[in-house]
């Protein structure tokens, strides 16, 4: 599903009004019925509910007065509070304020430049429901005065709060609190979802998103050519992996496995399970020799390849004798539990060189890369880093400060410069294409941040990979099925003292859920 910047969605209304023909006035009305219609669901109204509207003097707060007037004409208790100065509204939003007037719905006025009186702080704490229509997706600056106080005593009164196309405050694009945000039980976004509604701090103050249609005609959005992504449930069906009756392991793929060392056993067995869950017909894994014997105890259903070692470690000779099992598979994944040395660095160039398939790279596979990144300019096949905002600032010499502050930013550029596919993984982890594409992932929970969760996701791509799926469609699947197997796992186990192995466990789970219905 496509979702937009505040300034993209501007364009396409526009587009809608000035190519199409159709009034934004109609547009607005469409608006305030969809979150009139989801008031109508939350609760059931009376004439002693009492409702009081936030509205600002842009669009957003003409919507507002237009919900004042539908849920006027429900013979609910209505108050409108308007930040502003009536010589200020144009067009629709002055059109709607205008019919409140006819009607006598009451109209508090608050001058931005004045101060919170009593008045306001009593209908605050009167009210059943407060609609937030102060800020729009327009917003750019970082609020402050009578607008910051004004948010904080609606956030502090705790009532049920509904924001309209986004919490006031929040910055369409980027998800940055500007100053203050209103924190919402629920918002109504209007004809696409705004990418700030899915990226941290912002999608904390969102609630429950619902994304209302408006009635934007779907060619002006196809030819908006947005770049930003989400998945659907119905998108993650039609991309899982079919099987078929008459078929073999060979159907479905080989992912060969280079990972652990001494003490790190574990993530290589992650790593090959996860590649296993997902469908993957055959597993192999190339270990040091010297802890091969553990890890064939552990996996009983992979191929293990012993490899010259270094104390434990993998060495530049370690790929001479992993060289023909290269050529075997539909994908390689390297890297968890590698360790690191200057070694793993040439290893890692050496395989990057001579792969024919598809190269997966995640964690110490990433650090030797952080130690010269040239050598991504010998990639000849598709090239997939899963690091996470630590190692994404190794990788570009930056602080896991600034890599948070500007995610999607930094895996556009990054994807484009180097022509790779990025998984930045984080609590809202970011999959990015080199041709500007960008998906932003729903899934997931706190209780996934435990050692190993990134392991099982790289066995997860890379087991898509292997059948035949392309490898940027595998990324953001993987990423989608590893969240959702943790948030099952969440439900039946709680958030504290999840395992990896339990994402691991529950990653079936989760693909039977789409692939059955």
């Amino acid at each position: 599903m496509k979702i937009c910047s505040g300034e993209e969605m501007r364009l396409i209304d526009e587009a809608t009004i000035n190519k199409v023909g159709i009034p934004g006035i109609i547009l607005m009305e469409n608006a305030v019925f969809a979150v009139v219609n989801e008031i109508r669901k939350d609760i059931k109204p009376t004439v002693n509910t009492r409702v009081t509207v936030f509205c600002g003097q842009g669009n957003n707060g003409g919507d507002g007065f237009g919900i004042a007037r539908h849920l006027s004409n429900m013979a609910l208790n209505v108050t409108v509070v308007f930040i502003g100065n009536y010589n200020n509204l144009r067009n629709d939003a002055k059109i709607n304020y205008e019919m409140l007037q006819n009607l006598r719905i009451p109209i508090k006025t608050i001058n931005p430049d004045s101060a919170i009186d009593d008045e306001i702080a009593y209908l605050i704490q009167r009210s059943d429901i407060v609609v937030d229509a102060i800020f729009g997706t327009g917003l750019s600056k970082k609020i402050e005065g009578l607008f910051k106080d004004l948010i904080d005593l609606i956030n502090f009164y705790g009532k049920y709060i509904i924001s309209v196309d986004i919490p006031s405050g929040i910055d369409s694009k980027t998800g940055a609190i500007l100053g203050n945000a209103v924190k919402a039980d629920k918002t109504v976004t209007l004809a696409l979802p705004k990418s700030g509604l899915y990226l941290y701090p912002g999608t904390d103050y969102v609630g429950e998103l619902i994304i209302a249609d408006i009635g934007i005609p779907r060619r002006i959005i196809e030819e908006a050519d947005l770049k930003m992504n989400v998945l659907t449930d119905e998108e993650v069906k039609s991309l899982i992996p079919i099987r078929f009756t008459r078929s073999n392991k060979g159907t479905y793929g080989r992912v060969q496995v280079i990972a652990g060392s001494k003490g790190m056993t574990g993530a290589a067995a992650l790593t090959c399970l996860g590649a296993y869950k997902v469908g993957t017909g055959v597993v192999s894994l190339g270990v040091p020799a010297s802890i091969n014997n553990i890890l064939e105890g552990k996996l009983t259903e992979v191929i293990t390849i012993p490899l010259p070692d270094d104390e434990g470690r993998l060495c530049r000779e370690s790929f001479y004798t992993i060289k023909p099992y290269l050529e075997k598979a539909m994908v390689i994944a390297i890297g968890p539990g590698l360790g690191q040395n200057l070694e793993i660095v040439e290893l890692m160039d050496l395989i990057i060189k001579n792969s024919k398939v598809p190269v997966l790279i995640d964690a110490d596979g990433i650090n030797a890369i952080a130690r010269n990144i040239e050598m991504l300019k010998n990639v000849k096949v598709p090239l997939v880093l899963t690091p996470h905002p630590g190692e994404m600032g190794r990788l570009i010499g930056k602080t896991t400060e600034e890599i948070l502050e500007k995610p999607v930013e930094i895996v556009r550029d990054f994807c484009h410069e180097w022509n790779v596919i990025l998984v930045l993984k984080d609590a809202k982890t970011i999959i990015g294409h080199p041709n500007g594409e960008i998906y932003i992932n729903t899934t997931g929970n706190s209780g996934m941040s435990v050692a190993g969760s990134g392991d099982v996701l790289t066995g997860i791509i890379s087991g898509l990979i292997a059948q035949n799926m392309d490898p940027y469609k595998a990324a953001v699947l993987g990423v989608f099925l590893h969240g959702k197997a943790g948030d099952l796992a969440a439900k039946e186990l709680g958030y504290h003292g999840m395992l990896a192995g339990d994402i691991c466990s529950y990653t079936s789970e989760a693909i039977k859920m789409y692939f059955e219905n």
